[in-house]
């Protein structure tokens, strides 16, 4: 994995998250099938779930999600989110 932050929508983070059974299970010598049973409850092993939350916290962390531009602009300077009366008197 690499150590490079990506800035990188929550809408693309399925694409991130793509591979991360075949990951766990080339990392611990087992199918990536049996990965899946483990993430979805239906085996159980303390050792995959362990390598699984592992390799998701590893995503996360590599990934930060941008604000939207409308959030951006909708902050005024003095961070209450509200334009103070003067300023809106001035806009008239």
């Amino acid at each position: 994995m690499s150590t490079r932050n990506v800035d990188t929508p929550p809408s693309n983070l399925a694409s991130l998250f793509r591979g991360l059974y075949a990951r766990v299970a080339d990392r611990l010598g087992v199918d990536p099938s049996y990965v899946s049973r483990v993430a979805r409850g239906e085996r159980r092993s303390d050792a995959i779930e362990a390598a699984v939350e592992r390799e998701m916290r590893q995503l996360l962390k590599h990934t930060k999600a941008k604000p939207q531009r409308s959030q951006q602009q909708n902050h005024n300077h003095n961070g209450t989110g509200r334009a103070s009366k003067a300023a809106t008197r001035a806009k008239r």
